[in-house]
């Protein structure tokens, strides 16, 4: 008996022994699939991000961010040794950003600034209030395309407020403006863009009154869209009263341009827009919180104002109701920035960017109504090259002068452009300029 139940202990305890080794074998087996499967998982997520990452650092290369295009590949979270076309291409990223020549002045930058658009000059020219104005005034979207042509073939670029100023601590512990070291390739030269007025105002656009854009306006795009592919459009009504969309003002056409010479911005370098209030944002009536469809309007300038942001667009603000600061007296000055404050600002968010209406320039950056910007946040500051072509720089704010280019001046003043573009080849209508 004693034996038998011994025995039978002995075959428990081997029946156990094996079940457990068996089971052990099981979960062993399981444990290494699922360990191959993860390493399966994650060598292609990192395939993935390999992909994406050469593909992202080509489009940084494309505008000569060699630096972005580095660091994207040294942020690679696989093992670089395992991937020998991210290795190659960050070696060439690093031999063609040695090849680049630094930029450390921003008086080299020329900043060409321009109003709004003409898309239809038969409309725009013969306007019967206005056509002296626009003449003299604007350019048309033909000629601003001729311009970006010729700047293109004659070696300028794009580049940002964000690429030639930075700020630095001085002593005194205050924070001060100084110039900022950014690279180009060999034999390019940079330029800024700016574009004022960018309200699309309704004296341009609606010809009965009633606060839309018509038929009867003045031929030029009544406000920036979004389309269905997320590309920054100018809608306008032309003569026939039909709503289209298309490359009708300054945004859509230098859009288009860089998506085809990308070479043309540095990084994503765009213009400087400026804006007043008082009718509303790039073609969205937001000046009015009491009408039933602000919300609305409110909506659209929110969602056109991100999506320019995200491009690289900058946004300043040209006084809210397009005043002549310099002429202005002091209390007017700081109403018309309240008013900023309280209609455009709670819809823009802080800018810091001013830019001078009306030629107003002040002749000296001192006194009350230049301590009223000041305090309004405001430190980069885009005057006149008519007045002073020099840059202030290495104090509290930063003054770039800009070039005005216009109808006039396209038909009078072409050396203004002479190292920049052909004033001449450039006009694409024959004004009646007297």
């Amino acid at each position: 008996i004693i034996t038998g139940v011994a025995f039978f202990f002995v075959l428990i305890f081997i029946g156990g022994s094996i079940s457990r080794t068996v089971q052990k074998k099981q979960m062993d087996r399981e444990a290494s699939i699922a360990a191959s499967e993860a390493a399966e998982a994650q060598k292609k997520a990192w395939d993935t991000e390999a992909e994406n990452i050469l593909r992202s650092a080509a489009e940084n290369a494309a505008s000569y961010d060699y630096e972005g295009a580095i660091a994207l590949i040294d942020g690679f979270s696989g093992k670089l040794s395992d991937y020998p076309e991210l290795q190659t291409r960050r070696s060439e990223f690093v031999s063609a950003q040695s090849a680049m020549v630094a930029w450390n002045d921003p008086s080299a930058v020329t900043n060409l600034s321009f109003q709004l658009l003409v898309a239809d000059p038969a409309r725009a020219f013969t306007d019967a209030t206005y056509a002296d104005s626009f003449q003299n005034n604007f350019v048309t979207i033909g000629e601003f395309s001729n311009i970006l042509q010729q700047l293109y073939d004659n070696n300028y670029m794009l580049v940002s407020l964000d690429d030639i100023v930075t700020t630095s601590t001085d002593a005194a512990g205050q924070t001060v403006y100084v110039a900022k070291t950014f690279y180009l390739p060999s034999g390019k030269k940079p330029l800024m863009l700016t574009q004022t007025n960018v309200n699309y105002n309704l004296y341009m656009v609606d010809g009965d009154g009633d606060g839309i854009a018509d038929k009867d306006g003045s031929g030029f795009a009544s406000r920036l869209v979004v389309d269905g592919r997320g590309n920054i459009k100018a809608e306008m009504v032309d003569s026939t009263g039909t709503t289209v969309v298309g490359n009708y003002d300054l945004v859509p056409i230098l859009e288009e341009f860089i998506s085809t010479h990308r070479d043309f911005a540095l990084g994503d370098a765009r213009a400087v827009l400026a804006v007043t209030g008082y009718n509303g944002l790039f073609g969205y009536r937001t000046q009015d919180a009491t009408a039933s469809n602000y919300q609305t309007e409110r909506d659209g300038a929110i969602n056109i104002v991100n999506a320019l942001r995200a491009k690289g667009y900058i946004i300043a603000c040209y006084t809210y109701d397009n005043m002549d600061y310099d002429s202005a007296d002091i209390s007017n000055v700081k109403a018309d920035l309240q008013k900023w404050k309280d209609q455009v600002e709670t819809i823009l968010g802080s800018v810091d960017v001013f830019a001078f209406a009306k030629e107003s320039e002040f002749g000296s950056y001192s006194g009350e109504k230049f301590e009223a910007l000041m305090s309004a946040g405001f430190r980069y500051y885009l005057g006149f090259n008519f007045q002073d072509t020099a840059i202030t720089i290495g104090g509290s704010y930063f003054r770039m002068p800009r070039t005005l280019v216009d109808g006039y001046n396209l038909v009078y003043n072409g050396s203004y452009f002479s190292d920049l573009f052909d004033a001449e080849s450039a006009q694409g209508y024959a004004r009646d300029i007297g």
